[in-house]
């Protein structure tokens, strides 16, 4: 399961909306909107690249200016535990 921590800036006044939008995708899991510009959520998936094409549905999202990784954990990612044991 890799974990991704989200920040995202939308135009201003548009964050509720996107969030709705956000929220309904498979794996998302929205968890903060502050001033209604700004909007943490987070991405659950089962690969590293599974997230990544998450986080690329968000770009058509009306109101989504900016899209930042602020962290992820991936140490049960299948393809990170295959390099770890062929150390």
């Amino acid at each position: 399961m890799v974990i991704s921590g989200i920040y995202i800036e939308t135009i201003p006044g548009q964050a509720t909306i996107a969030a709705s939008a956000l929220q309904k995708i498979d794996g998302v899991e929205v968890h903060h909107i502050e001033d209604n510009f700004k909007i943490i959520l987070t991405i659950e998936a089962k690969t590293i690249n599974e997230s990544y094409k998450i986080a690329e549905t968000f770009k058509p999202i009306d109101g989504v200016l900016t899209i930042c990784l602020a962290y992820s954990n991936f140490e049960e990612e299948p393809a990170y535990q295959e390099a770890v044991v062929a150390q």
